[in-house]
């Protein structure tokens, strides 16, 4: 027989339990929104919004313009580079090795990039790639089309999209460089994708186009990405069951 007292240590047992799996939801939350500042993270988020985030071009130090107009999600702050098709920025690349680039994407869960790109002039479309360096040498990513007006394109970071560079060094192991990655870059341009020693860079053929970019962002795993909605869950239900009981 369940006596009223009985159900009301059940129905307590049950309150507590709940509480239990929203705050374990709440701990796993901000784990994921947690920026590491000395590595890559599922966070690692260059939206532009004030500086150009240390981006880099070509191999002599300078800066992409950080443009304080409206991007693409609405808010304000870009990138803007251009490539002259034969001087001294004939070729269109931009690289960045800061902490929040760097380190193992493998172990961070971090399986995908995705940035916004526009060419505003020039040729157009452009072929986009992404890079990496680290102790497995220089590998390059399979072109992705990139056409006038603002466009979301992603990345897979997977060994069957990407192709170590020649003469790019390291072990000529695609999981080697995303385990330690020292090095990331965006590049466009056409031909085949060279090594080049002066400033430790890749690059593709010249090419004479300005290209806009945004939101240059890390994408989670799947399951992370679960994780991170269950714990919110658990969470929300908590408090509609702490507001209920109130």
């Amino acid at each position: 027989m369940i006596t009223r007292s009985t159900m009301a240590w059940k129905s307590g047992r049950g309150r507590h339990s709940v509480a239990r799996i929203g705050a374990v939801g709440a701990v796993i939350v901000a784990g994921l929104m947690a920026t590491d500042a000395l590595a890559i993270s599922t966070s690692s988020l260059d939206t532009f919004a004030a500086t150009n985030e240390g981006w880099q071009i070509g191999g002599a130090g300078v800066q992409p313009t950080q443009v304080s107009g409206t991007g693409p999600d609405s808010q304000i702050g870009y990138l803007s580079h251009f490539s002259d098709g034969g001087g001294s920025q004939g070729k269109w690349l931009m690289w960045n090795d800061q902490p929040r680039w760097q380190g193992d994407y493998t172990a961070a869960g971090v399986t995908g990039i995705s940035l916004a790109a526009n060419v505003s002039s020039g040729s157009s479309p452009v072929s986009m790639r992404i890079a990496f360096d680290g102790p497995g040498g220089w590998f390059a990513s399979s072109p992705v089309s990139v056409g006038g007006g603002w466009n979301t394109y992603s990345f897979s970071l997977t060994q069957a999209g990407f192709t170590h560079v020649a003469a790019g060094g390291g072990t000529g192991t695609f999981a080697d460089t995303m385990a330690g990655v020292t090095r990331f870059e965006v590049l466009s341009g056409t031909g085949a994708v060279g090594y080049r020693a002066g400033g430790d860079i890749v690059q593709a053929g010249n090419s004479t186009n300005t290209i806009l970019i945004d939101n240059i962002a890390a994408v989670p795993e799947p399951s992370t990405t679960a994780m991170a909605l269950a714990g919110l869950a658990c969470g929300g239900y908590t408090l509609f069951r702490r507001r209920k009981r109130a």
